[in-house]
């Protein structure tokens, strides 16, 4: 190998160890036993390696990068109660690969040239979709370049991706059964916007248990905008409308809905969980905080986001996969918004 063009998978294959821990020892982190990271050190300087990843793009035609790509602003994203832990995963996972991020913020259809020109120069050697939906213009785009693409939060049907999602529709189930061993037979579903995959699956576990009643339940779902600015309103209005009819039960599609749930019911002076119990999802910050308490789902977002980085890396690297379509658990967070579950048979 000439001086300067070897590679970090290269100094990986010649140690007999992972890029990542090549990463490792370039970056002086912990993880790498003493004998393991001199012999690196030494293969290092015996061929001139250098982190230059414009070197790197030259010898390799890689960027040693991976692209995550977004419809919303860099703001947005920033203040997301999901993305952020997402990115931290994926980054993590990169950084342990011996991979860099690269976040393309595309919030308009506009600007997709500006994803087929990474693609095409080679700025990254793979991309992460976490925020893609049902006929995702950036989906169709990368099929038709046959790039190296996993999504995140979308089971995309056409089999063209692999990608990883949550179990939004069992935890669904679970949390409307709690509801329905309660005792609570006038349900309410507050669903996010239909045409979302997440919030289509959560809309599938809630009918399913309710199914399983053989109409003995009354049940509705309405979907509302959960923005900051008017979830409160829309929530409000609709509650206001049954009059003294109130549901006796609310599944809310995530938990700003069912925190403005909580809120409306307090000016009605509706106790919660006695007259009416409200579960959200998502498990944010604020539900912990809210008063009382909301019982609620929490998504395995570091899991979401490692488990789509190293799907990528094995698609980058031409190695073979393992699965191509991941669902993973979430786990129900029962706090006191909802009454206590029944105990042994």
């Amino acid at each position: 190998m000439r001086s300067g063009r070897i590679t970090i998978h290269d100094v990986a294959a010649i140690a007999g160890v992972s890029a990542g821990t090549v990463s490792r020892v370039i970056n002086d982190r912990e993880g790498v036993g003493e004998e393991t990271r001199q012999r690196i050190r030494q293969i290092i300087d015996q061929h001139g390696f250098t982190a230059n990843s414009a070197a790197q793009k030259l010898s390799t035609g890689r960027s040693n990068s991976i692209g995550v790509v977004s419809p919303m602003h860099t703001s947005q994203l920033a203040v997301h109660p999901v993305y952020p832990i997402l990115l931290g995963a994926l980054g993590d996972a990169a950084a342990d690969s011996g991979y860099d991020i690269l976040l393309l913020s595309i919030p308009s259809l506009k600007e997709i040239s500006r994803l087929t020109d990474a693609v095409n120069r080679r700025r990254v050697d793979g991309i992460v979709l976490p925020a893609a939906g049902p006929d995702d213009p950036f989906i169709k785009e990368l099929s038709n370049l046959k790039f190296p693409t996993v999504i995140i939060g979308h089971r995309e049907k056409s089999g063209r991706m692999p990608w990883v999602d949550s179990a939004h529709d069992v935890a669904s189930f679970e949390l409307t059964n709690l509801l329905l061993e309660a005792g609570r037979r006038r349900l309410l579903m507050l669903n996010g916007p239909s045409d979302t995959s997440a919030f289509e699956l959560r809309s599938k576990g809630f009918w399913s248990a309710v199914e399983q009643f053989n109409g003995t339940v009354e049940a509705e779902e309405h979907s509302v905008e959960f923005g900051a600015d008017v979830v409160k309103d829309n929530v409000s209005g609709l509650l206001r409308s049954y009059g003294r009819a109130l549901p006796t039960g609310i599944v809310a599609g995530n938990d700003t809905i069912g925190a403005a749930c909580l809120e409306v019911a307090r000016q009605l002076d509706v106790d919660v969980p006695g007259r009416l119990a409200v579960t959200g999802f998502d498990d944010f910050l604020l539900s912990a905080y809210t008063s009382p308490p909301l019982t609620t789902v929490r998504m395995p977002l570091r899991e979401l986001g490692s488990t789509a980085a190293e799907i990528l890396f094995r698609l980058i690297e031409g190695r073979p996969l393992r699965r191509r379509h991941v669902i993973l658990p979430a786990e129900l967070v029962i706090r006191s918004s909802t009454p206590p579950p029944r105990q042994g048979p």
